[in-house]
């Protein structure tokens, strides 16, 4: 099972969740593959 070196939090728990234990679990393959879908390549936008 794959964790998190910096908060421990397991790849499990992030997709069960839906919520990442820090900023270092973003750079944890699976987290990044799973963002990278959920996304789709969309943009967060600044609305005035």
């Amino acid at each position: 099972m794959t964790r998190c070196p910096k908060c421990n939090t397991s790849v499990d728990e992030i997709l069960e969740s839906g919520f990442v234990g820090c900023e270092k679990c973003y750079e944890i393959p699976e987290i990044r593959d799973a963002v990278k879908k959920m996304y789709k390549g969309k943009k967060h936008k600044e609305t005035l």
